[in-house]
């Protein structure tokens, strides 16, 4: 696949399809949640994926081209990580406020 190659590039998904990936990707990571796994990249947890959330990922896979399967995955346990800083700032300002 060179500069001048007659390949088209795979077409960007439509707003159906993005919707319907970000659905089976919620999916997913809820799947993920219950089973208390945060980085689904992490070789330590695959046997545990592939007992309890195999239906979920392969539908994830299935709905979400290969690049954006791999963007979520590998951005959910900074996602995991920032959700839980924001939740301890708030518990520490509104601690802050009750001691005034």
């Amino acid at each position: 696949m060179g500069l001048f190659s007659k390949e088209k590039s795979p077409e960007a998904p439509n707003r159906s399809k993005r919707e319907k990936c970000w659905e089976s990707r919620d999916i997913y990571f809820k799947c993920l949640d219950r089973i208390d796994v945060v980085n689904p990249l992490d070789k330590n947890v695959q046997d545990k994926i592939s007992k309890n959330c195999s239906k979920e990922d392969a539908q994830f896979q299935k709905d979400c081209v290969a690049s954006w399967v791999k963007y979520f995955k590998e951005k959910r346990p900074f996602d995991i990580k920032k959700e839980k800083i924001l939740r301890e700032a708030a518990e520490q300002q509104a601690n802050a406020k009750i001691e005034k």
